[in-house]
């Protein structure tokens, strides 16, 4: 790259930092280059300013070991974010704008120790975490930490509401045998069995096609590829009628193993059976009652005292599971909750961390230990108390909402319950979290 010198440059950078930003990327004085990859483009740099920033960079450069020649290549890392990165050793800032970038960006800021960085990269990315992109953050997020990370945590929360969103995404072709296998282990995932088992099958014919295996030459090779990962798929909660269309000629399970589940699915006993039944309260759906182009702060400046409650009520036209639901707040507050189901002598307590989900809506997720039960058109009252800041809310929102064939009717809760403003159209109570509850005589899905 050519000088950006040019006489008495250091008279027009009143500040150090200012200073420090003329000599990103510029030859003068520089001692050390780099290329990135496959790529031709150098970038020069110097040694005290990069070894100032990381141990790495201290040891490269003035350790027993150091280098000598150069330019040093960086095979593992992309010029774009390469380039943002020695930014921010110049500047003390970078420009990050999407996931993709953030993600760069943070494999270096991990590799040559530079925290404050990391952690910059990792606000951008739960920002920008969306369906189409989550496994792709999720497998850095594991790649990059040795410990569980809130970033970890964020990618499975949208990927246990979003499910099918997630599944359908190009990305989810492409995830790791293990990342397959910590899906299918989850318990809560918004989709049915069936839809799961269609996009486990999508992600073993591309694994296939990643390693030249033809399956129609090999009719052994889907379940070769899935391994033991065939044990965590739920075949006994999907019908009878959809076992034999969807499931049947894959070729994931031996004519043995296929014979054992349909007289599971019959009803018999089947000794010895390596596919366990399970709690029927995997598949959970998100009922929003708001569009969240009407969510707003406005009338709703206030405290919450921990003393006066939101409630609502609510009907589900069919027998459901309740998981619980997603409250407002401001993101990043923190809101102490006294969560209530009337009559159900149910309550949750805890504290919660206001955070934006995938729609750009500020909320929290309280949710019960256990499912409740809920009979077809049983009314339940739901009544939240809360301890802090001011708050988003809700307003014209749906007094009906339906997914599938499901239907849930919100009503005013009974009176002298709700003394913060919240009714059947408005105020708290953003989403509602339910699974179908489901028998092994009337599996539908």
């Amino acid at each position: 790259m050519a000088s950006k010198y040019h006489d008495n440059w250091q008279s027009s950078k009143k500040t150090v930092l200012q200073r420090n930003a003329y000599m990103f990327d510029n030859e003068l004085m520089s001692d050390v280059s780099f290329t990135c990859g496959e790529s031709s483009r150098i970038f020069r740099a110097h040694k005290y300013m990069l070894a100032t920033s990381s141990t790495v960079f201290y040891a490269m450069f003035y350790g027993d070991l150091a280098h000598k020649e150069f330019p040093i290549c960086i095979p593992d890392a992309e010029k774009e974010s390469f380039k943002e990165f020695l930014r921010f050793l110049y500047t003390d800032d970078c420009e990050i704008t999407n996931a993709e970038k953030a993600i760069g960006v943070l494999y270096l800021a991990n590799k040559y120790l530079i925290s404050s960085l990391a952690e910059k990269c990792c606000k951008v990315l739960k920002t920008s975490i969306k369906p189409d992109n989550v496994f792709v953050v999720l497998e850095q997020a594991v790649k990059l930490f040795d410990m569980k990370n809130e970033l970890e945590a964020k990618c499975w929360d949208i990927i246990s509401k979003k499910t099918r969103e997630c599944i359908n995404s190009a990305a989810f072709c492409n995830i790791a045998s293990d990342t397959l296998n910590s899906l299918l282990k989850k318990e809560t995932l918004a989709i049915t069995e069936v839809e799961l088992f269609k996009g486990v099958l999508r992600w073993i014919d591309s694994e296939c096609t990643r390693q030249g295996i033809n399956i129609e030459e090999d009719q052994t090779a889907r379940r070769q590829v899935l391994g033991d990962s065939v044990y965590e798929i739920r075949f006994l909660e999907i019908s009878q009628e959809n076992f034999e269309n969807f499931v049947f000629s894959t070729g994931i399970l031996t004519a043995t193993e296929i014979t054992c589940i349909r007289e599971k699915l019959d009803g018999e006993d089947v000794a010895d059976l390596k596919w366990k039944e399970h709690e029927k309260w995997r598949f959970t759906v998100i009922f929003s009652r708001f569009d969240p182009a009407n969510v707003d702060d406005e009338f709703w400046k206030k405290d919450y005292n921990g003393t006066d409650s939101d409630a609502v009520a609510f009907t589900v036209n069919k027998a459901a599971f309740f998981h619980g639901v997603r409250l407002f707040g401001f993101c990043g507050s923190q809101y102490e909750v006294n969560f209530t189901i009337k009559d159900k002598d149910r309550d949750v307590k805890g504290c919660y961390i206001s955070e934006e989900d995938s729609d750009g809506v500020s909320g929290y997720d309280v949710m019960l230990p256990k499912p409740i039960p809920l009979l077809p058109n049983e009314e339940i009252t739901i009544i939240a108390t809360i301890r802090g800041p001011e708050s988003l809310r809700g307003w014209n929102g749906s007094t009906s909402v339906t997914v599938d064939d499901t239907v849930i009717t919100f009503k005013d809760a009974p009176s002298g319950l709700s003394r913060n403003g919240t009714t059947k159209s408005q105020g708290q109570f953003y989403s509602i979290f339910l699974s179908e509850l489901y028998t092994y005589s009337n599996i539908t899905n």
